[in-house]
């Protein structure tokens, strides 16, 4: 006899009115609510002001305009160099006015910021100019090439009462978001540091590559004594640093290269604690295996034989195709741009990467130069 013909017409064995068929639905429910949620947040994303970009290199097409398209920044101008680029924009792109006239851009006042990633030696003074005519700026790295630049660009913000913040992503990156929330400065033992690239033959190393893993330092642990440093460099394109760094009580072994490779870069870091190692790759994963401690000093995983479990506090997913696994989010340049935009309009937001907030970074930059 068939089950929902015995049951009046209600099937129950895995049906709609079952309990198992209730709770699907109400899962299928639950699920499809956030995605409402999620799509609504992302609708409803709006930023009313005008914007302008300086620059249109590799960089800024492959990391930064891919954000700023898709946060619905309303991007007024685009500055390049010549005429020429211009015209093939304006004539390649709807909606967006190409121009090399900085000028005409500045005296828009319907603009409020301006995006700069030009090349880095014009950086300093595209700033300033940007700051004096009352613009927010987001700079990419460097926004200047030393200690007393950078205190100028400081003291002209304060005067304009305008916004800078610097694209250096990586204090963005969702890994170190986690780890800035856990590290208690005074728990941090030592770290050991490895930044590895390939040849650079098309610029100063220190300001284009390891001014990421510098600041990266500086904005986890403080304020940086170098301790030492050595430096080979067996080409003019491919060189080393070692540093032995220190922080306070903290001790740090810093490797930054390019004697390695592109297609293998690696970037790895790994922090001893108080309570366990937390460990960093690539920011696309972020581990804590804690310490078992020990009994009338000693240790427990001696004397119980047991093997710390490893927690998992970030992993990138590239299988799922979401905003939270793009690595354009998980090294930070989504969050920098969202968080400039926020400044602009409402100030809500957090600048984690203002002008003030470089100088320990700078300086310790500035000690590496006179050592090289």
């Amino acid at each position: 006899m068939d089950t929902a013909a015995s049951n009046g017409g209600k099937r129950t064995e895995n049906g709609p009115s079952s309990p198992e068929g209730i709770a699907g639905q109400g899962f299928q429910s639950l699920t499809g609510f956030l995605k409402k949620i999620r799509r609504r947040r992302l609708l409803q994303n709006k930023f009313n002001a005008d914007y302008a970009f300086v620059g249109m290199g590799s960089h800024s097409m492959n990391n930064l305009y891919p954000v700023i398209h898709y946060l619905h920044i309303p991007l007024k101008y685009v500055v390049v160099k010549s005429r020429e680029t211009a015209n093939l924009i304006n004539a390649n792109r709807s909606g967006l006015k190409a121009t090399n006239d900085l000028e005409a851009v500045l005296n828009d006042k319907s603009v409020s910021g301006i995006f700069i990633s030009a090349n880095p030696d014009s950086h300093y003074e595209l700033v300033k100019k940007c700051l004096l005519h009352g613009k927010h700026v987001f700079v990419e790295k460097p926004p200047c090439k030393t200690v007393d630049e950078l205190k100028d660009l400081i003291d002209t913000e304060k005067k304009a009462g305008t916004i800078c913040l610097a694209g250096l992503q990586k204090r963005y990156s969702s890994c170190v978001n986690i780890l800035k929330k856990r590290l208690k400065v005074n728990d941090v033992i030592s770290y050991s540091y490895r930044f590895l690239l390939g040849a650079y033959p098309d610029g100063n190393p220190l300001w284009d590559l390891y001014i990421h893993p510098l600041d990266l330092i500086t904005f986890l642990f403080g304020e940086t004594e170098l301790l030492s440093l050595a430096e080979t460099k067996p080409s003019p394109s491919a060189s080393s640093l070692f540093l032995q760094t220190k922080h306070g009580k903290t001790i740090g072994s810093v490797e930054i290269s390019t004697q390695y490779s592109w297609s293998q870069a690696l970037e790895y870091l790994s922090i001893n604690t108080g309570g366990g190692i937390y460990t960093l790759k690539n920011h696309q994963s972020l581990t804590f295996e804690p310490k078992s401690g020990t009994v009338l000093s000693i240790p427990k995983d001696k004397i119980f034989h047991a093997v710390p479990e490893k927690k998992c506090l970030f992993n990138g997913n590239n299988f799922l195709p979401v905003l939270e696994n793009n690595q354009i989010v998980s090294q930070g340049y989504f969050s920098e741009i969202k968080t400039f935009a926020s400044l602009c309009e409402n100030g809500k937001s957090k600048n984690i990467s203002s002008l003030s907030s470089l100088l320990a970074t700078y300086e310790l930059i500035t000690k590496i130069e006179a050592y090289v």
